[in-house]
């Protein structure tokens, strides 16, 4: 990022959030790796909110928190870190600056407490998804890739795989992640099977395909971990003809560019899924749009944050989003169409 703080509330703040999340959860009583990324997470997403005047990310956040504070043992909830977070910043600010971070806390507070939560993991029907991340969770490898493997036995088709099994198992994983239900060994381990998965159905992808001649790069926007969307996302437009390239996570803006250009690419796809790395979205959005050799690259965003407020696609620059792989595929095909109806 190119500065510390982007909202123009917190532009003058001489702390960078990584180091005043630690002071902050100093003065909480426990300054544990697990409530500094909280704190941390708070300030991201609440600069990122007031800079896009977006309350519902910092309220996401803040329901996120509440769980996650519980897991690490901690005698004090949202509410306290709300409060030690406002301390923490109000030196630096000025009364008008504090009052407009109170209001985006409190606003962002009644939309957290009218919020619904998921059910835990009975959400999931019984069938294939629930059996490959019950075996998952339960740590047993080759249960879990043992019903892929015999869906692809039974000539399941890989798209139906991905979207039907690996994707709403991954959705339910993040949930109960969330929920402070699993660990984050669990998250990790799962996902790990997920990409072993992938990997294992990557070969069907190129039986029968018909070349469109498009393209498309994916990446996750900066130190964004949780990529197994996006590579579904280009694992599937590669199946529909398109040639792919899928960058991963943690991608310099400039590289990505680069790579969009050489590819020649007509879509670049970005996930995001904390608030705080919507900032990053918005930089590489705004340097694609400034580099020449980048002119007509449609740009296609996805991840929890613009599944919970839509219009951040539009403020982010991109020109649609997507709720998941099935949408992606739909919306690319659709402007495959309108390119090739103008020419």
């Amino acid at each position: 990022m190119s500065a510390a703080w982007e909202s123009a509330a917190l532009s003058g703040v001489p702390v960078d959030p990584r180091v005043m999340a630690e002071e902050v959860a100093a003065d909480l009583g426990l300054l544990s790796g697990s409530v500094i990324e909280v704190v941390r997470l708070h300030l991201e997403a609440l600069d990122s909110a007031m800079s896009l005047d977006v309350p519902e990310l910092l309220a996401d956040q803040m329901r996120w928190q509440a769980v996650r504070l519980a897991a690490a043992g901690a005698s004090f909830g949202p509410d306290d870190v709300d409060r030690a977070v406002r301390a923490a910043l109000a030196p630096h600010l000025t009364g008008i600056q504090l009052a407009q971070v109170e209001s985006f806390h409190n606003a962002s507070a009644v939309l957290g407490a009218s919020g619904a939560h998921a059910d835990s993991i009975v959400g999931l029907a019984d069938g294939p998804a629930r059996d490959y991340l019950t075996a998952a969770l339960a740590g047993h490898r080759d249960e879990a890739i043992k019903v892929v493997r015999q869906a692809m036995m039974n000539d399941v088709d890989v798209a139906t795989i991905m979207l039907d099994i690996l994707q709403p198992a991954q959705v339910e994983l993040g949930r109960l992640w969330e929920a402070g239900e699993i660990s984050i060994a669990h998250e990790h381990y799962t996902t790990a099977i997920t990409q072993l998965s992938l990997s294992l159905l990557y070969p069907r992808l190129l039986l029968n395909r018909t070349l469109l001649g498009r393209s498309i790069v994916a990446t996750s926007v900066g130190s964004e971990a949780h990529e197994v969307g996006i590579r579904m996302i280009s694992d599937l437009m590669e199946q529909a003809g398109w040639r792919t390239a899928y960058l991963g996570a943690d991608v310099p803006h400039a590289d990505v560019i680069e790579r969009v250009a050489q590819h020649r690419a007509d879509v670049l796809a970005v996930s995001a899924t904390m608030a705080g790395h919507i900032r990053g979205v918005r930089e590489l959005v705004a340097a694609l749009r400034a580099d020449p050799r980048c002119a007509g690259v449609r740009v296609l965003v996805g991840g929890r944050p613009f599944s919970i407020n839509p219009r951040l696609a539009d403020l982010v620059g991109a020109d649609g989003w997507a709720p998941g792989a099935a949408e992606a595929l739909e919306l690319c095909r659709r402007w495959t169409e309108d390119r090739t109806r103008a020419v």
